[in-house]
């Protein structure tokens, strides 16, 4: 069996891939340098002779990022799934999967969110477009795939964490943009870091691993009852802003959070319902938030990211002071 990849050598990809490889599988991870998924004819000559796909490239960052990109977020993702969705259908593709996103979601959902409540209300605010393309992306596979002798499963990962993250500051989420704030903050001799809002929002946060393996199982052992369905696959807990920033600021050490009230924090409260793939696919998050963001924090430390990081702040205008002594004769030279 050929499982393809899309956005494999990404976040998510990479760990889906080696968790694909620990499941038994063989898959072939596609990235940017393989050629453009906006283009039709290259979707359709990457993908022609998959088995499976799962589908995860995608043009997407935090709530600034989507926030100043809303025509592009839309445009460029949608045109990406369109072109997979084809390639699926004339392809030898049996089994597609579809990342979608919990900001899908509308606004006024109840709580916990569950995924008979996608059909309900429309998706708004900064991330909007971006959720649009999502949501037409599966809609469009579940009409058009099924004739076609290809099924179609979709998963809504929440607000995930864990090593591999994006960390790039325009393009990075909640939990990696902290990690990154208060490991910078504790290298150059801040006691605090900067989050947005006023601590009370609240996101559901859950370790990459635990929504790779699944995503793993889906494609390695694929099951009739997964046709047409979606899952979301979170923690199921509710965790504010507040209390993540205090667990960063433990596992980092010597540094408090600072709290921004006049920044956007988008949705004020979310957390997702796993029942669904908990019953249908005994989905069970094994990671708790503290242990992963420990995790994640080591995996920082020993790829060299830090003293990356350290560099670009010596390259960037601002006070001297910010950088510890020996930082600045060591990059002097």
């Amino acid at each position: 069996m050929k499982i393809v990849v899309t956005g494999g050598r990404g976040f998510l990809g990479t760990h889906v891939c080696n968790s694909i490889q620990r499941q038994g599988g063989s898959p072939v991870a596609i990235g940017t340098a393989d050629g453009d998924l906006k283009n039709p004819f290259v979707a359709h000559t990457l993908l022609r002779e998959a088995d499976t796909i799962i589908h995860l490239a995608a043009d997407v960052g935090g709530l600034g990022y989507l926030r100043d990109r809303s025509g592009s977020s839309f445009h460029d993702n949608h045109q990406m799934g369109l072109n997979v969705i084809a390639a699926a259908c004339e392809g030898a593709a049996s089994r597609l999967i579809l990342a979608g996103t919990p900001c899908a979601y509308a606004a006024d959902c109840p709580l916990p969110l569950r995924e008979t409540a996608l059909r309900v209300g429309v998706p708004s605010g900064d991330t909007a477009f971006y959720a649009f393309a999502k949501l037409a992306t599966s809609h469009a596979a579940e009409a058009l795939c099924p004739p076609h002798g290809v099924a179609v499963t979709t998963f809504i990962p929440s607000n995930m964490f864990g090593p591999h993250d994006n960390y790039a500051p325009h393009r990075s989420h909640v939990a990696a943009a902290l990690l990154r704030k208060a490991i910078i903050a504790r290298t150059v001799g801040e006691s605090t870091f900067e989050v947005w809002g006023d601590g009370s929002a609240t996101r559901d946060f859950v370790y990459v691993t635990d929504v790779a393996d699944m995503i793993a199982l889906l494609a390695v052992n694929p099951h009739p009852s997964h046709a047409g369905q979606t899952f979301n696959l979170a923690s199921g807990q509710e965790t504010s802003m507040r209390q993540l920033a205090g667990v960063i600021a433990d596992v980092v050490g010597d540094v408090q959070p600072s709290f921004t009230t006049e920044k956007p924090v988008g949705y004020t409260h979310r957390v997702m319902s796993i029942a669904h793939a908990r019953e249908t696919l005994g989905y069970h998050p094994q990671t708790d938030l503290s242990d992963g963001l420990r995790q994640t924090h080591a995996w920082i430390h020993d790829s060299g990211l830090q003293r990356q990081w350290l560099a670009e702040s010596l390259a960037e205008p601002g006070p001297p002071h910010l950088i510890p002594l020996t930082e600045r004769r060591r990059h002097a030279g």
